[in-house]
């Protein structure tokens, strides 16, 4: 089951990518992100790794830290 924490990246995540007008499709070619993994995470099924967010970020032009919320890296840090 989905962690409120793990809900809260994918959400963060898909506003991401909306924001800047990619698809799932396009962001998982840019990212080498299989297609079937990104979604299953977009979808809160699983959590993202620290290195797909970082290819995530760099694909989008963002950091990291822009794109996930605080709560991510109190957790990591914990």
């Amino acid at each position: 089951m989905a962690t409120e924490l793990t809900q809260a990246v994918a959400q963060s995540v898909s506003a991401a990518i909306l924001h800047f007008g990619k698809t799932i499709t396009e962001t998982a070619e840019a990212t080498g992100i299989p297609y079937s993994t990104l979604n299953r995470k977009l979808k809160g099924h699983s959590d993202f790794t620290f290195v797909e967010l970082y290819m995530l970020a760099k694909t989008l032009q963002m950091k990291v830290s822009d794109i996930v919320p605080r709560a991510y890296f109190d957790e990591l840090a914990a």
